[in-house]
Parts: structure tokens; C-alpha cells; sequence
């Protein structure tokens, strides 16, 4: 195994006696030489498998992605055991919430909002669990109230996630917690659930940074109840201001009395928040589901690790780190590491060095690119055409 010692003492031999010294920042022209390299090619050394944080659920699309994920670098997401004959492609943003209307499709898109990458995944054949309440009517199914701080509670039928409304309130900040809750709902039979599920529900926080915790509690009556917190978003990330989707794993709840789970009946939310009052906020679809354990593999940008732990990491600490390279891509870092070295030297055959680092970079770049194709899952596109009925799809090709 490559380390940055023994990269720096190689690039010694070659530079025609002239030291390193004079180089600025040499830890530094080694990474940017990694850029570069991982921008040019997809070296199968940093191939890494990783297992999603949490289960992959249906209508539930986003999900945390791994931070040394290059680019939308993505080969493969898959089960970790048992998997069928399916595949995810790779779809631009655009047609990934084309499709997810559809439900007709496996698929995937690496997503960027507000600075924050995230991983979008649509598979509308895993099950769909149990849709415990829609909270889209105050007396649909069961009679909804509010208390502590909430009040003004009614139902929204412009503004909502799923059902044709949601139930809107408002927050006046006293105690520093408001909740709606309902008793009367038809009964739900979640047997099969216990503590292998998770909960999901929309709220919509109208000044997010003003809330620290949503609490939600199930159960077959109000002293006979499952409580659990959540303190970010389904994908792991901050309250937003508008809808945020959250979740709520059974196995971490706490219960009170004898909840029976084969009636469930009761359902309260709680927001806890500090400030000023808020107006609209709103809550709905409420649902239970087991979801799919899966595991993504993908191209690593970190070509570095920490000789101690192991940790891959994208900069220099130390020069007994490791380089994440085998023979030939080592050798395509080693070359453009000279290349952008000499440009610093300055010695009496530093032009010699430049040229020669940057031709041999050049020659190893078009073999490695022969000999190791990239196996990235690329985006895809739908090509429509018209029918008598509308626009049916056609075929599908790469971009």
C-alpha cells in the first residue's frame, strides 16, 4: 500500500536533484492532484459499499447520502440479501418527480438543496404498510382537537401532502409545546408492526428554526400509548421552513400503560417550540411501514485514509497516510503530482519536468480509461410520444 511518504520520497528521485522544498504547500499539490485524477477517471479502488441508515420505504424518497460520494457517482443500489431481478436507474430531477407521480419505475437522483446533497430513491414495489390517518378532515376519521398552545384548528384543503387536505393551527407560544389529538379513530390492527416499523407523518413548520421537537403518540387510548420524538427530518437532516416528511422508529419508543396494538385508536402530535407564535402550521398522512434493508455502492472522492483507523478521508493529515490506489492509478497521481510540482520548482530543467509528467500523465490516463471501464449508473431520460389516450413512454436513453 501506496503512503504519502513514500510519494514524496519517489517524486525526490525524479526531479533531476532539485528537493521538494521549494515546493509551497506540498500536501496541498498532492490533493489537488487527486482532484484532478478523480475527475478524470473512476479508479476501482475507491469502490465502496455502504448500508442505508435506515430502511428504504415506498413514497417516502429521500435519504441520506454518504459524504465521500463522488458526484453522482452511484453503481449499483441493491438489497443486502435476497434480490430480485431488479435495477435502479439513475434519473435527471425532472423526470425522477415525473416518474414518482407514475409510480412506475426504480429509480434514483442525486439531489442538491440549499447546499445539503441528498440521495433521492423511488421503489413503488416494496409495501406500502398502513396508512393509519390521512389527518386530512377534522371529522373523517375521528374527531380531531386541539390544546396547550395550538389553537384555530381547521382543514386545509389547498395546502396538503396527501388525502385532499390536512388540518391547520396555530401556535401561541405559553407553555412552549402545542398538540392535536384524536381518540376516535377507526380502529387499526398493527400486530404485525410491533417494533419493526416505522412511523412517518408531513407537518408543515412555518418558521422551522423555531422548533425543537415533534412528538408523536400512538396507542388504544389516551393513558394507553407508544411515545416517540423526533428532532430532524426523515432524512436525517434540520427542520425546513414549509413541508418536512419525519420518522418516528418503533423499537425507540417509549410505552405508557398497556397500549393494544391490535386497536389502535389514538393518535396525538406535539409540537415543542420556543418564540414567537406561529402561524399555519399543519399536519398530515399519517402511516406505519416496515420498508427494505439496502445498501448502496458507489465511487469514493476520498482518496486518503488514516493509516491508524482506516478512515477514508478527502485531505492530508499526516504523511504516513495511505493513498486509496493500486499500481496503475497510482502511477496517474504520481505523474500529475510531478506535473503540478514543477510548475513550482524552478529549477534549470523544470520545463523538462512539466512536459514529461504532464505527457506521461496524459499516455496512463488513455490506458487506465481502456483497461478499467467506469461502471457509474448513468441518468436517464424518457423519450414520449403521443397516443389517442395522452403520452405513453417509448424508450429511454443516456445522457
Amino acid at each position: 500500500m501506496y503512503n504519502i511518504l513514500s510519494l514524496k520520497a519517489s517524486l525526490t528521485g525524479v526531479v533531476h536533484g532539485t528537493t521538494l522544498n521549494k515546493a509551497v504547500n506540498l500536501n496541498g499539490v498532492i490533493e489537488r492532484a487527486a482532484r484532478q485524477l478523480l475527475s478524470d477517471v473512476d479508479p476501482q479502488e475507491t469502490k465502496r459499499i455502504l448500508s442505508f441508515t435506515t430502511p428504504i420505504f415506498q413514497n417516502v424518497y429521500t435519504y441520506a447520502l454518504a459524504p465521500d460520494v463522488k458526484g453522482n457517482k452511484i453503481i449499483d443500489i441493491r438489497p443486502q440479501t435476497n434480490r430480485a431481478n431488479r435495477v435502479y436507474n439513475q434519473s435527471y430531477d425532472q423526470q425522477f418527480n415525473l416518474d414518482t407521480a407514475q409510480g412506475r419505475v426504480l429509480q434514483f437522483n442525486i439531489s442538491w438543496n440549499s447546499g445539503i446533497r441528498m440521495l433521492l430513491l423511488d421503489n413503488p414495489f416494496i409495501n406500502i404498510g398502513v396508512n393509519v390517518n390521512e389527518v386530512s378532515s377534522l371529522t373523517d376519521n375521528g374527531t380531531w382537537i386541539a390544546g396547550g398552545d395550538a389553537s384555530s384548528l381547521t382543514t386545509d384543503t389547498v395546502d396538503w401532502v396527501n388525502g385532499g387536505g390536512s388540518l391547520k393551527f396555530n401556535l401561541t407560544f405559553g407553555t412552549g409545546s402545542g398538540f392535536i389529538t384524536t381518540a376516535s379513530q377507526q380502529a387499526v390492527d398493527l400486530t404485525d408492526y410491533l417494533n419493526q416499523s416505522t412511523w412517518f407523518l408531513w407537518t408543515y413548520l412555518p418558521t422551522a428554526t423555531a422548533f425543537s421537537s415533534v412528538v408523536l403518540q400512538f396507542g388504544s387510548s389516551s393513558s394507553d400509548y407508544y411515545s416517540i420524538s423526533a428532532t430532524q427530518t426523515q432524512a436525517q437532516t434540520a427542520f425546513a421552513n414549509g413541508w418536512n416528511q419525519l420518522s418516528f422508529t418503533w423499537n425507540n419508543a417509549t410505552a405508557t400503560g398497556s397500549p393494544d396494538i391490535s386497536a389502535i385508536t389514538y393518535l396525538k402530535v406535539l409540537w415543542n417550540f420556543t418564540g414567537s407564535p406561529q402561524t399555519g402550521v399543519r399536519l398530515n398522512d399519517i402511516v406505519c411501514q416496515k420498508g427494505e434493508i439496502m445498501e448502496y455502492e458507489y465511487y469514493s472522492k476520498y482518496l486518503f485514509r488514516d493509516n491508524l483507523t482506516g478512515v477514508f478521508q478527502e485531505t492530508i493529515t499526516d504523511d504516513s497516510n495511505q493513498i486509496n490506489l493500486d499500481t496503475d492509478s497510482y502511477n496517474l497521481l504520481f505523474n500529475q503530482t510531478g506535473f503540478l510540482a514543477g510548475q513550482q520548482l524552478q529549477g534549470g530543467d523544470a520545463s523538462f519536468d512539466v512536459g514529461f509528467f504532464e505527457n506521461e500523465y496524459t499516455k496512463g490516463l488513455t490506458r487506465h480509461k481502456g483497461l478499467y471501464k467506469s461502471e457509474v449508473q448513468k441518468p436517464h431520460l424518457y423519450y414520449y410520444r403521443p397516443n389517442r389516450t395522452g403520452y405513453s413512454l417509448s424508450r429511454r436513453w443516456n445522457r
